[in-house]
């Protein structure tokens, strides 16, 4: 992949995994040319994003990355100076209707430029061996490999996958973005610094918590505030909350402040006034569920090649799917990149077949990514079931990169 003549790796979608792979690929230089595809128009379109949980990740994380880039890591710690005091989360999880501490987890031991404004309408894999991507705007480039970033919603998935339907989980939830002054945050600080999340023993409601961004981090100060994340999600289903019917999605901001409060006056402290201090402006965004474990036996076609959300959509109830996402893109480089690295420097060995090397690449990340979908989804199921949250649901389980867990692990009554 390095020789002068190399079409370059097309890596569509800057997220992630898109930004993880170009970093990996810079650090090895000239020998690995890639070009970078993302569908918004600039850094600004989304704002401020969803928080990320990277944990069984991290090692992969640090050995794809330039050093450079490895040394300025603790910038994106959500808070520098609970870090540098040497507070680790927990991960705790609380019955909201009584504040009891249910269960935590054992604390853990411490480019080339974005072309922006591209969205794929169709790939395609020459005779030859080139890969080609048509977008929206009416350009197309050629490369060598097509590395799909763009998320759950993939179109390139949906090209070569229109018969793969997603799930659709029948839980709905809102998010909002608030700022809190250390006073009204430190009851939250308190149970864990970073997170939390628990569920009504009462009601079934669900409620995630996490810190975006502290007033210390930056010499600005944030305002004097923390920017912080919460996450309310309830089941679809009639008798819920004492309705007759299941509660729809609310279809503005306002409405979604007044459900959350609903919610809320069942919690107990601090949780009932963290969502009761959800400031009139705030806005409440509407999030659908839904995953898609990639099927056992997955094969593309051509020179394509699947990664993080596009090959394996998954709730977010054991915060993994950004750790599968980080694994895969070094899954890629090993299994895929790195052959045709050594190819290239030793000319006589001829030996690598690029299809081949993507059939090694898909066998691995189906049979390690399937299963964390799967008990993803039972882990937002069971999170909306009180009866049925105990230490031997995937929502309080030991989070780790391989898992076993199938269809026939899930709770039958709870799928649709």
């Amino acid at each position: 992949m390095g020789a002068p003549d190399q079409k370059p790796i097309l890596i569509i979608g800057a997220g992630v995994s898109g930004l993880l792979l170009a970093q990996h690929l810079r650090n090895a230089g000239s020998r690995v040319p890639f070009r970078v595809f993302e569908r918004d128009s600039d850094l600004d379109t989304r704002g401020l994003g969803w928080g990320l949980t990277l944990h069984w990740s991290l090692p992969a994380l640090r050995s794809l990355l330039p050093d450079d880039l490895v040394h300025r890591l603790p910038e994106a710690y959500v808070d520098r100076a609970a870090v540098e005091e040497g507070r680790p989360s927990t991960f705790p999880f609380f019955d909201l209707s009584t504040g009891e501490l249910k269960a935590k987890t054992p604390a853990a031991a411490e480019s080339q430029r974005i072309r922006w404004g591209k969205a794929v309408n169709h790939v395609d894999t020459a005779r030859d061996g080139t890969a080609i991507v048509s977008f929206d705007d009416g350009t197309s480039y050629e490369g060598s490999l097509v590395v799909a970033c763009d998320g759950g919603s993939s179109r390139i998935r949906g090209m070569l996958f229109p018969d793969h339907q997603k799930y659709h989980i029948p839980v709905r939830l809102l998010g909002v973005k608030i700022d809190c002054t250390p006073d009204e945050i430190e009851p939250l600080r308190n149970l864990d610094p970073y997170f939390l999340q628990g569920a009504a023993s009462q009601n079934d409601s669900f409620v995630y918590f996490s810190v975006l961004d502290a007033p210390h981090n930056t010499p600005e100060g944030n305002g004097g505030k923390y920017t912080c994340q919460m996450v309310v999600s309830w089941p679809i289903r009639a008798g819920f909350f004492n309705q007759a019917t299941p509660i729809a999605a609310p279809e503005t901001s306002e409405a979604g402040i007044e459900l959350i409060r609903k919610f809320a006056d069942t919690w107990a402290e601090p949780f009932r006034s963290l969502a009761h201090g959800i400031p009139r402006g705030a806005e409440v965004k509407s999030l659908e569920l839904y995953d898609w474990p990639p099927p056992k036996g997955l094969r593309t076609t051509g020179h394509v090649a699947f990664v993080g959300d596009a090959l394996h959509p998954m709730a977010m109830y054991r915060g993994e799917g950004a750790n599968h996402a980080i694994i895969d893109v070094l899954d890629l480089v090993e299994l895929v990149i790195q052959p045709f690295i050594t190819q290239d420097e030793n000319p006589a060995d001829d030996t690598v077949d690029l299809r081949a090397a993507l059939d090694r690449y898909e066998d691995r990340v189906v049979g390690r990514a399937r299963p964390a979908v799967l008990a993803s989804r039972q882990a937002c199921l069971d999170a909306h079931c009180w009866a049925r949250i105990t230490d031997k649901s995937p929502l309080l389980s030991r989070r780790a990169m391989n898992l076993a867990f199938d269809e026939s692990d899930m709770d039958p009554d709870m799928i649709s």
